[in-house]
């Protein structure tokens, strides 16, 4: 141990340390994938954007998981439906959390057939890639509709505590608003399809 001062090299010895070739050389390294912008756009909820990578990336700890590690004694669906719980079925294969992603989706005035949970956020990251109202409304509706019905599943879980399926739905269409209120004058009032949005969504002025 010297009284000198200590020295950051990066890469090559006698290269200063530097942040952001520190950084450059992190992301250069991770493979891109296509539903990167759907999940942190600049006007996503964090909470809600974290629970959907989770999702994604099928890390959430569901009953299937846990049961394998003798965790848990049953897989079964907390929602009721017989089948055993993970992601997949989570999103959107269970009939309790298909019909709110179906009302969530007529809100954003799609009607649509449910895909299964691969080809859901394949078919959002083409449809969502982009700035424009419509397009962040559904970044905003994934992410919310995964973060509620993982809330709901948990409040199932650990408090034995349960919600309609309307009452999840009006927390989606909550977070939604109150993100996209602060962004009324985005939204073009004199497009019917943008003033239908903000009808449906029930945001004040739209």
């Amino acid at each position: 141990i010297t009284s000198s001062f200590d020295h950051i090299f990066w890469e090559t010895v006698g290269s200063p340390f530097s942040i952001k070739r520190a950084w450059d050389s992190i992301i250069a390294s991770v493979p891109h994938v296509g539903w990167a912008n759907m999940v942190w756009h600049p006007s996503r909820i964090p909470k809600h954007a974290f629970c959907l990578w989770m999702a994604i990336l099928d890390a959430l700890k569901t009953l299937d998981k846990l049961s394998k590690l003798a965790i848990v004694r049953s897989a079964c669906c907390l929602f009721n439906c017989g089948d055993n719980e993970s992601v997949e079925h989570l999103f959107f294969a269970c009939p309790y959390t298909q019909g709110i992603w179906i009302e969530v989706l007529r809100k954003c005035n799609i009607n649509r057939q449910i895909l299964p949970w691969a080809e859901e956020i394949l078919w959002l990251a083409e449809h969502t890639n982009g700035n424009k109202p419509p397009l962040v409304f559904r970044k905003l509706a994934i992410s919310a509709t995964v973060y509620h019905i993982w809330i709901e599943r948990n409040r199932r879980s650990f408090k034995n505590s349960f919600l309609p399926p309307e009452a999840i739905i009006h927390k989606i269409q909550s977070d939604v608003a109150a993100k996209m209120t602060g962004h009324k004058s985005f939204l073009d009032h004199s497009d019917e399809h943008n003033h239908s949005l903000g009808v449906n969504w029930g945001i004040v002025g739209c």
